[in-house]
């Protein structure tokens, strides 16, 4: 015997399924408009140079594992920070340098930055700034920034039950392309997260 569902119901527990999947991991999967290039450039990173996005908790490192849907593990093996260069563009309408000086970064409004590599300026690449809640920090070869930005206010279906949305955004350098790695609710310390290289022991 076939049981019909109203699709209102269906949906909503669709939805009700996925947001509790989302809470029990703290975290959820990449958006659905993220290029595939730019996560085939983030498994490229852990695959051949090991370098993931995480947060050091204690002895070990919590890293979103970009070959397993973005979830977040637990690494206690030698873990070396790879902060190579920043750049923080809040609150600032004027040209600035990355820490180390090799990225230049011109903002002529509030929303958006145009950031080119200096001395290549056929590099280049533009990014969101207003909803920037860190620095830009870029991977160790150059190919992808991360910076944590404010969530869409009415994003649906919600990825965090009456939480503040964070997204982890990646630029890829080499594409002008961007995407959500994941999303992290509530009280996660999501201005921890840096690039790591994870070592054997």
């Amino acid at each position: 015997m076939t049981i019909l569902r109203p699709r209102g119901s269906v949906i909503a527990g669709l939805n009700a399924a996925s947001l509790a999947l989302c809470l029990s991991l703290v975290a959820c999967d990449s958006g659905p408009n993220t290029p595939s290039q730019l996560l085939d450039a983030l498994r490229g990173e852990q695959h051949t140079n090991h370098i993931v996005i995480g947060y050091k908790d204690g002895d070990s490192l919590d890293y979103i594992d970009a070959s397993a849907g973005n979830t977040f593990k637990s690494a206690f093996l030698s873990i070396q920070p790879k902060n190579i260069r920043s750049i923080e563009l809040r609150g600032t309408s004027e040209v600035l340098a990355a820490s180390d000086g090799k990225w230049i970064a011109s903002c002529t409004d509030k929303t958006t930055c145009e950031i080119s590599e200096k001395g290549n300026p056929g590099r280049k690449f533009s990014v969101l700034r207003k909803d920037a809640l860190t620095a830009f920090y870029w991977s160790p070869d150059d190919r992808l920034v991360l910076v944590i930005e404010k969530a869409p206010n009415w994003r649906f279906p919600p990825r965090c039950s009456l939480e503040d949305e964070r997204d982890v955004t990646v630029y890829d350098t080499a594409t002008g392309t961007s995407g959500v790695l994941t999303t992290v609710c509530g009280g996660f310390p999501y201005g921890s997260l840096r690039w790591y290289e994870l070592n054997a022991p």
